[in-house]
């Protein structure tokens, strides 16, 4: 399911979305890296590496947790009788 989960994901999460934040990022790469040393620019790299496998197994988890959501909702539209809260109420108010 995960790798399924990773296919959807790829399907609707286009990366065309932030064009323009993705160009600012760049610009600003490009400008730390001229005011950094080898070193420097190595550990640069490796934190936006582990930033960005973060956001995208967070971007990942949310897709999963919303579809379950979706699934338990469809689920429960499926069952019968369906619930009714307005029912539930008019039924305790009528025993008590």
């Amino acid at each position: 399911m995960y790798d399924y989960m990773q296919v959807l994901q790829a399907r609707f999460s286009p990366e065309t979305l932030c064009v323009e934040q993705q160009a600012e990022m760049m610009r600003l790469h490009r400008r730390l890296r001229k005011k950094l040393d080898r070193k420097q620019r190595r550990q640069l790299l490796e934190l936006v590496d582990a930033e960005a496998r973060l956001r995208d197994d967070v971007s990942l988890e949310s897709l999963i947790a919303g579809f379950r959501l979706a699934y338990g909702i469809a689920h429960e539209l499926g069952v019968e009788p369906t619930y009714s809260f307005r029912q539930e109420e008019e039924q305790r108010i009528s025993r008590g």
